[in-house]
């Protein structure tokens, strides 16, 4: 059986109301007709990995798309990171990709990107753009907007290593369901791809070193929208659209640190993306000794 071109990872946790959603976003992309094409089996393998759901999201996956979606269920709860690397673990395609439960691809996304792909030789990541909508309200301007990197692209697709453009700062992160992979480099990562140590910054991390460890050319097209309930399924995090406790608040700064302080594949960086990365460090040590000190 030839492999499909693309091997998507979702995982998912209580999220029975939405997952279907995200599973058929993702398993119904298409690509322009060729005669390879033509002959695949499958374009796009779905792998759900079910993070110990205690409500009935088995049963509805299951009963709307049966075999067409390779099913994996954990007898606990251990978190995202842990469950996408569970998924990597099972993955054939010649593409790798993530989507949260919640989120779902635009169509058209696998395509684009196996266009900009043939383009740009010798990538082994695309990133492309897209909106965030909380509770059914998308903002009215993209990622690439509110992060710059419409701007650094001119809106046409490039090397992200043409981009003027401070990867290193966190508010310049992208959404994790937004990057692609080539599978054939998944293996220089030296390890599983995401943390599994950490409640936040999990998908922060992934993201900085995929631009560090990968020829990642960016697409600048929404293909994705990042949706976001207040529906109980985010533990130990704020609610989407809601402060965060000082509890929370604190989490996310150390988790944050714990990234920086561990990027030991920060060496190699242009003097502009380390400065960022020391400033931003800089940055949480200072937030956080101020929170512990209030």
């Amino acid at each position: 059986m030839t492999a499909p071109i693309l091997s998507v990872v979702i995982p998912t946790w209580n999220r029975a109301h939405v997952v279907c959603e995200a599973i058929e976003s993702a398993i119904s992309q298409r690509v322009s007709a060729t005669g390879a094409d033509r002959r695949r089996d499958s374009l796009v393998e779905v792998i759900v990995i079910d993070d110990g759901s205690t409500d009935d999201t088995a049963g509805i996956v299951r009963k709307n798309f049966g075999s067409r979606v390779h099913f994996v269920r954990t007898p606990s709860r251990r978190g995202p990171g842990a469950a996408r690397n569970k998924g990597v673990r099972i993955a054939t395609g010649e593409l790798l990709a993530f989507l949260d439960s919640d989120d779902v691809w635009l169509p058209g996304k696998l395509d684009a990107e196996l266009s900009v792909l043939k383009g740009f030789p010798g990538a082994e990541a695309v990133v492309s753009d897209s909106v965030s909508v909380l509770e059914g309200v998308a903002d009215e301007r993209s990622r690439f907007d509110l992060n710059g990197l419409r701007d650094a692209t001119t809106g046409q697709p490039c090397w992200l290593h043409e981009c003027s453009w401070l990867w290193t700062n966190l508010q310049n992160n992208m959404a994790t369901c937004s990057i692609t992979l080539d599978s054939k480099g998944v293996g220089r990562f030296n390890g599983p791809l995401f943390a599994e140590d950490l409640i936040y910054c999990e998908d922060w991390e992934f993201e900085l070193r995929v631009h560090s460890m990968c020829k990642v050319v960016v697409l600048p097209e929404v293909l994705a929208r990042v949706r976001r309930f207040d529906d109980g399924t985010r533990p130990g995090r704020a609610c989407p659209g809601k402060p965060l406790t000082a509890e929370q608040m604190v989490c996310l700064l150390r988790d944050r640190l714990k990234v920086m302080e561990r990027a030991d594949w920060a060496s190699g960086l242009a003097a502009d993306l380390a400065a960022e990365l020391d400033r931003s460090r800089l940055d949480t040590v200072r937030e956080l000794e101020h929170i512990l000190r209030g």
